[in-house]
């Protein structure tokens, strides 16, 4: 940054004009993504939610991308532990869990010039390895599963800007395709769909560099007919403060909050409703290489959980390629 002190005005609002539209290509792929389907909070069956804290914006994720293909590359890192949960309906205790999932997230962009901005639809299919130690009773178990998870589709998703204001409002449903058994120890599918309503909204100062970011929603599930439990709804809000140090660089603290705003119901929740909160934060980075033409963007972010109640005490990570066409 201390060489641009030196710049004409226009040439760093040049520099940062570049730095977004070259940038803005990963902001689709990273605000409607993607939802871990391995076991992560108290709250909820099985110490589990179809939300990834964290996972729902990166950079610029309401600025609209330009019109055309996009494909994303996502991974999700996971390492948490949790004292009680429920597991295929059995009581578990001293569980930990550690999870690795690739999504690959395909969307496409549209100009609509009579709705005042940009529409796009997109659909992910996930490949997921977990692992489980846990206590059943008075046995300890360990167990791992690698298979396909629950794949999501975005039927609709809505763009507009007013300046340095971007707004996405998009919906994300979550289909319990993925491998699911109550004999299981672990699985990497939840059995029952989820219904997410998302607003993102970012503000962007192409002159400065500097990005906030907020994007909050409201997850509604389905109840797992294996087990008669059904998941409370879900309050997700995850926000971005950025900064650009460069046309191809950006850093930036991320952080997450979250919080089940009604309890578990169903035979199965033995437990009660177990509503659950928490709130974690983090690093992050996006680089956008010259060898990808502006084309190719990789980020990465790493959360930590500093308050946790009835849920996991975790670790999350992301590392994400974004290629546009």
């Amino acid at each position: 940054m201390g060489s641009e002190k030196q710049m004409p005005k226009n040439r760093i609002h040049s520099a940062r004009t570049s730095a977004k539209s070259k940038v803005k290509i990963a902001a689709l792929g990273f605000s409607l993504a993607l939802s871990l389907n391995a076991y992560e909070a108290q709250a909820a069956e099985g110490a589990a939610s179809n939300y990834f804290p964290g996972g729902y914006g990166d950079f610029l994720v309401a600025v609209a991308p330009e019109p055309g293909p996009i494909l994303v590359d996502l991974n999700l890192f996971y390492s948490a532990d949790i004292s009680t949960a429920v597991l295929q309906g059995a009581v578990n205790v001293g569980v930990e869990i550690d999870a690795y999932y690739n999504l690959i997230q395909a969307v496409y962009v549209w100009d609509v010039p009579d709705l005042g901005g940009r529409f796009a639809v997109g659909a992910y299919v996930p490949l997921g390895y977990a692992s489980l130690d846990a206590t059943i009773g008075m046995t300890s178990v360990s167990d791992d599963e690698f298979n396909l998870g629950d794949i999501g589709f975005i039927p609709a998703s809505f763009f507009w800007n007013f300046g340095n204001f971007h707004i996405n409002l998009y919906e994300l449903i979550i289909t319990p395709t993925g491998q699911y058994s109550t004999g299981n120890i672990v699985n990497v599918g939840r059995n029952y769909w989820s219904f997410d309503t998302i607003a993102s909204m970012t503000w962007f100062n192409a002159e400065t560099g500097t990005e906030l970011s907020l994007v909050p929603g409201i997850m509604v599930n389905t109840s797992n007919d294996a087990t008669d439990y059904q998941t409370g709804a879900e309050f997700h809000l995850d926000f971005m403060a950025n900064q650009f140090l460069s046309e191809t660089f950006a850093v930036g603290l991320h952080g997450y909050y979250y919080n089940q705003i009604t309890g578990d119901s169903g035979t199965g929740a033995i437990l009660g409703d177990f509503q659950g909160e928490s709130f974690g934060v983090g690093p992050a980075f996006v680089w956008v290489p010259s060898f990808g033409g502006g084309k190719v963007a990789i980020s990465g972010k790493w959360l930590h959980d500093l308050h946790s109640k009835n849920r996991m005490e975790a670790d999350y990570g992301e590392l994400t390629v974004v290629v546009t066409f």
